[in-house]
Parts: C-alpha cells; sequence; structure tokens
C-alpha cells in the first residue's frame, strides 16, 4: 500500500475544505419578512444583500446595484383594495423620479405557485434614460405586502429570471 505524503494530504484537506466553504456561501440567500414577526420566506439570488429601512421595508440588493424593497402594506385589507393602492405606489414612485412621459400598463393578476398577485409596471424617462418601475401586490396569511423597484429599463430585463425565483420561491413562514 502506497501512503500519501502529508503535506499532500493536507494540501487536499485544505482544498476540500475550501471548496465546500464556498459552495455552502454561494448558496441562495433565505429571508424571513417582517423580520420582527416572519410571515413568510423568500429566497435571494447568490451575491444578493440586504438592508433594514424604515417601516419595517426590507431592501435587496443585487452585485449591479439593482434594488427591490419588501413592504408590509397594513392599509391593505383585500384584492380590491390592493389593485387601487398599486397605481398610486407607481405614480408616487414616478414623482420621486421626477419621471418624464410617464406611462403604466394595465394591471395584471395571477398566480405563481399558491401565490395570487397583482401587479403594475410603469415606463418612462428620467433624464432621458429609460426606466421601469414595479410595483406588486400579494397576501399572505390575510395580510397584504408588497414589492417595488425602479431601474433602467436594461437592468430591470437583465433581472427578469431573478425576479421571478425570487417571486416563486415565497412561502409562508412556518
Amino acid at each position: 500500500m502506497k501512503t500519501v505524503p502529508a503535506k499532500l494530504l493536507l494540501t487536499f484537506i485544505a482544498t476540500a475544505c475550501l471548496v465546500l466553504g464556498l459552495s455552502s456561501s454561494l448558496q441562495a440567500k433565505k429571508v424571513e419578512f417582517p423580520a420582527d414577526d416572519p410571515a413568510f420566506t423568500f429566497n435571494l439570488p447568490d451575491g444578493w444583500t440586504t438592508e433594514n429601512g424604515p417601516d419595517g421595508r426590507i431592501y435587496c440588493t443585487a452585485k449591479d446595484g439593482f434594488k427591490i424593497a419588501f413592504v408590509a402594506s397594513p392599509g391593505v385589507k383585500s384584492d380590491a383594495d390592493a389593485k387601487e393602492m398599486l397605481p398610486k405606489v407607481i405614480t408616487a414612485m414616478s414623482d420621486a423620479m421626477k419621471c418624464q412621459n410617464f406611462k403604466s400598463d394595465e394591471m395584471k393578476s395571477g398566480k405563481v405557485g399558491d401565490l395570487t398577485l397583482t401587479g403594475v409596471e410603469a415606463a418612462c424617462k428620467v433624464e432621458g434614460t429609460d426606466m421601469s418601475l414595479n410595483a406588486v401586490a400579494f397576501a399572505i396569511g390575510g395580510k397584504y405586502f408588497s414589492i417595488v423597484g425602479a431601474s433602467t429599463k436594461e437592468v430591470d430585463k437583465a433581472h427578469g429570471k431573478d425576479m421571478n425565483d425570487i417571486i416563486g420561491s415565497i412561502a409562508a413562514a412556518e
């Protein structure tokens, strides 16, 4: 039987530990929301970060700066309320961004798994740059929540799969 030199064995073990350590740190990040009394969880893609904001919001940011916010919507008590709120949210976002040529799409509703979502998209220009604005509302456990975001049209399109994965991962907290 041939023995492996100690230095080679240690190198192998160190490499294995490094690979295993990196693979676990590259896994999607599971986030609970709201942080103080979680109603649901969702997964963020590799490399995304979170930051707590005012009123219990949580901001989720990709490596390239693409940012979305999860927001509790306690004033929304029904799907009808959500449909009334979303255009106001999109308009407020547009106003805050000083959008020009603002155009909002029709509201859409649909299911992702067991989750029913209602959302609205809008487009505008800010200092000549094409922008996309998005707001989605959904209910879990009788409470309503929103996901909002605004970015350049190009960056928004680049994160379409990420957003589908995030929304598809939303599940009631245990």
